[in-house]
């Protein structure tokens, strides 16, 4: 059990990592009409070749109500800062929804001296039973933890 811990441990250790959490106000169409607070996760426990490929969660809370996403997110930088990627998943917001969105960061670190990002997201959420049909779309400013 011990050697199991210490395997478990060692495992998610990346997953943790400095700036893999962060906090950001949003606005937007769909995820909080005008404006939202999101936590997002990013786990990096494997990392391709090229680019990011890791698991999201994101969680917001704002005008429209609760939201969650899941996503799978492929991230490239395309620039010194600058990542574009894209990813799919599932969502929540009234119902469960499929999820395909499109990604753009950029990282504020070298001009500020803080752990700072500007982002977007545009997507589109396929609503299962009674959960809308809907357009997402955010502009964010964010903290790296």
């Amino acid at each position: 059990m011990k050697k199991f811990i210490i395997a478990l441990v060692l495992l998610l250790a990346p997953a943790f990592a400095e700036y893999n959490i962060s906090a950001a106000l949003s606005a937007g169409y769909g995820a909080g009409a005008f404006g939202a607070l999101e936590a997002s996760w990013d786990c990096q426990l494997f990392q391709p070749g090229k680019g990011a490929l890791r698991p999201t969660l994101d969680l917001g809370y704002g005008v429209a109500g609760f939201s969650a996403a899941f996503t799978m997110r492929h991230l490239f930088e395309v620039a010194p800062a600058l990542q574009v990627g894209g990813g799919v998943g599932l969502r929540y917001q009234m119902g469960v929804q499929a999820y395909l969105r499109g990604d753009v960061e950029y990282s504020l670190l070298q001009a500020s001296g803080l752990p700072l990002f500007v982002g977007a997201d545009v997507g589109y959420a396929y609503g299962f039973g009674a959960a809308p049909k809907t357009v997402v779309a955010q502009l964010k400013l964010g903290y790296n933890f």
